[in-house]
C-alpha cells in the first residue's frame, strides 16, 4: 500500500541549490536507513507560491488556490489578502522569516518570523497569513524568504507593472501532486499536494505526476521532467510536451509517471527542463512504512 504524507505543520525561489541538494540528500539518506536520531540537523528550501487560499482536501492533501505572481488595481494604494506556501526539506528546528519589501524604499510592508520543527517528516511545508498587506504604490515588489537568518529566496511581485513583466516563463514552483489547472482570472490551482512517498515494501511501484507553475512569457514553450534514482542516474522521464504561456498570467505542465518502480527508500530527484534546460530539481523522499 501507498500513502503520501503530509505535514502537520502550518503556519511558505531561488531554486535549490548544489551544496543544500548535498547536504539534505546526505542527511534524508541517513534517515532511510533508519539513522534519522544521529543525522545533524539541517534544511533547504524547495520553493514558495503566493495564494488566495491553502487548504486540506478530504484525503489530507494539500491545495493551493488563486496562486499568483502579479495583481492589478485601478486605484493605488491596494490592500490584497495573500497567503504564502513555503516548502523545506531537512531534520531539527529551525526559524523561517518572511517579509514583503518595497523595493524603491526598501520599507518592510509586512512580516513574520516562525519555527519549524521537522519532527519525523523529511519534507514538509509552512503557510503564512499575509492578509491585509498594502502595496503603495505601483511597481514590482520583493519577497524575501530566510532560514535562520540566511537568504533562502528572493521573489519579485509585481502590482500593476505590466511593462516590467519577464518575457520569458518564470519558475514558481514544481511538487508533486494531483494536478494543477488555470482558471479564467489567470491564477493557477493546485489540487493534491503531498510531501514524499511511504511504502511497505520493496521495490515498490507507484503513479504520480509532478506539477509546475510558471508565471508570463509569450508562446508556446517545451517542457519535461526527468526522475533520478539516489545515484544520479534517470529512472523515467515524461514525455515532452508544450505548455502555452501569456504575459502576466500563471500556466502550468502536469507530468504524469505511470508505475515507476522505486527499488528501495532513499533521495531520488525530480528534475525540471523548459526549452531543453534544466531550470529547478527538488528531491523525491522515498521512505519505508
Amino acid at each position: 500500500m501507498t500513502t503520501h504524507p503530509v505535514a502537520t505543520i502550518l503556519p511558505v525561489v531561488r531554486s535549490w541549490t548544489r551544496g543544500h541538494a548535498a547536504i539534505i540528500s546526505a542527511l534524508l539518506l541517513l534517515a532511510s536507513r533508519g539513522l534519522w536520531a544521529q543525522a545533524a540537523p539541517g534544511a533547504a528550501f524547495l520553493g514558495m507560491a503566493v495564494a488566495t487560499g491553502i487548504s486540506e482536501n478530504e484525503d489530507g492533501l494539500t491545495v493551493l488556490e488563486g496562486v499568483h505572481n502579479a495583481v492589478w488595481s485601478d486605484t493605488m494604494p491596494v490592500t490584497e489578502d495573500l497567503q504564502l506556501y513555503t516548502r523545506w526539506s531537512g531534520t531539527g528546528t529551525h526559524t523561517i522569516g518572511v517579509r514583503i519589501v518595497d523595493r524603491s524604499t526598501g520599507d518592510s510592508l509586512a512580516d513574520t518570523s516562525e519555527k519549524l520543527d521537522f519532527g519525523e517528516d523529511p519534507v514538509t511545508y509552512f503557510t503564512h497569513d499575509f492578509s491585509g498587506t498594502t502595496f503603495p504604490s505601483d511597481g514590482v515588489y520583493a519577497i524575501e524568504v530566510t532560514l535562520d537568518g540566511e537568504t533562502a529566496a528572493n521573489y519579485a511581485f509585481y502590482v500593476n507593472a505590466d511593462d516590467q513583466l519577464p518575457e520569458y516563463p518564470a519558475f514558481v514552483l514544481s511538487v508533486p501532486a494531483e494536478r494543477a489547472t488555470v482558471d479564467d482570472t489567470g491564477d493557477a490551482h493546485i489540487s493534491g499536494i503531498f510531501e514524499y512517498f511511504t511504502f511497505e515494501s520493496f521495490p515498490a511501484t507507484d503513479t504520480f505526476s509532478v506539477v509546475t507553475v510558471w508565471f508570463s512569457g509569450d508562446g508556446d514553450f517545451d517542457h519535461s521532467v526527468q526522475i533520478l534514482d539516489p545515484e544520479g542516474k534517470q529512472l523515467a522521464e515524461s514525455p515532452r510536451s508544450t505548455f502555452s504561456a501569456s504575459s502576466g498570467e500563471m500556466s502550468v505542465a502536469n507530468d504524469a509517471f505511470d508505475s515507476v518502480a522505486f527499488p528501495s527508500p532513499g533521495i531520488y530527484a525530480a528534475v525540471v527542463f523548459l526549452g531543453g534546460e534544466k531550470v529547478f530539481s527538488f528531491p523525491l523522499v522515498i521512505t519505508k512504512q
